[in-house]
C-alpha cells in the first residue's frame, strides 16, 4: 500500500491518497482539490473520499474530487449535518457545504473495490469523528496526533467522549502506524509512552 501525505489548507491538513494497485482512496481533501487531482497518477481510480469528521479544513477540495472522479464521499451519520452548515463545519468566511455523492456511515467494515477498511467511531473532537484502519496503519484524524490529541471545545465536542476514544485506540498494538490530520506521523508505541494525554 503506497500512501502520500499533502498538508494544505490554512491549518496545515493532511490530505492522504491511499493507491494500492490501481485503485486509490482520498482521506481528508484539506483544501485544493485541483492540486490534490494532479497528485495522483492518471492510471489510477479513485474510488472514494473518506472525511474524518466534518470541520472544513478537512473538506475542503471534496467537492471538487469528488465530481472530479466521480466518486461517493462517505463521512459518519453524525457528522454529516456538519457538512450542510458553515457555521457548525466553521467556514464561515469560505461558506463551504457539501452534499452531492455524499453517503453516510457508521462503526464497522466498509469494503470499497479491494479495500477493506475498519470504521472506528471516535467522538470527542466531533460527535461523528472517526478513525479508518487500513491494514497495519490508523488514520487517526484529529483524534490523536503525535504527543497531543484533538481539541474538544468545538461543535458537538466532548472532553469525556474523546478520552473514552483515546481508551478504545489504546487496546491497539504498540506497532500500529498512526497517520493523524495534523503534523507528522508516530506509532502507538511511541505515543503510549510519551503523548502526556495517554
Amino acid at each position: 500500500m503506497d500512501i502520500k501525505k499533502l498538508s494544505l489548507g490554512p491549518f496545515q491538513t493532511n490530505c492522504y491518497i491511499v493507491s494500492e494497485g490501481h485503485e486509490t482512496l482520498i482521506i481528508d481533501p484539506s483544501a485544493k482539490g485541483e492540486l490534490i487531482a494532479q497528485s495522483i497518477e492518471p492510471d489510477q481510480k479513485v474510488l472514494a473520499i473518506l472525511l474524518t469528521h466534518g470541520h472544513f479544513d478537512h473538506f475542503g477540495g471534496a467537492e471538487f474530487l469528488s465530481k472530479h472522479f466521480d466518486c461517493p464521499v462517505y463521512i459518519h451519520v453524525d457528522d454529516a449535518e456538519m457538512l450542510e452548515d458553515p457555521k457548525k463545519n466553521y467556514s464561515m468566511q469560505r461558506n463551504l457545504r457539501l452534499s452531492e455523492r455524499v453517503v453516510t456511515i457508521e462503526d464497522g467494515i466498509l469494503r470499497i473495490g479491494s479495500y477493506l477498511i475498519s470504521v472506528i467511531h471516535t467522538p470527542g473532537h466531533s460527535e461523528g469523528s472517526v478513525c479508518y484502519h487500513i491494514n497495519d496503519v490508523l488514520f487517526s484524524g484529529d483524534l490523536l496526533f503525535k504527543t497531543s490529541i484533538g481539541r474538544t471545545d468545538l461543535y458537538r465536542g466532548s472532553q469525556s467522549k474523546i478520552i473514552k476514544s483515546l481508551q478504545m485506540i489504546l487496546s491497539m498494538k504498540d506497532e500500529l502506524t498512526i497517520l493523524p490530520g495534523h503534523g507528522p506521523k508516530t506509532t502507538l508505541g511511541y505515543e503510549r509512552k510519551y503523548n502526556p494525554y495517554l
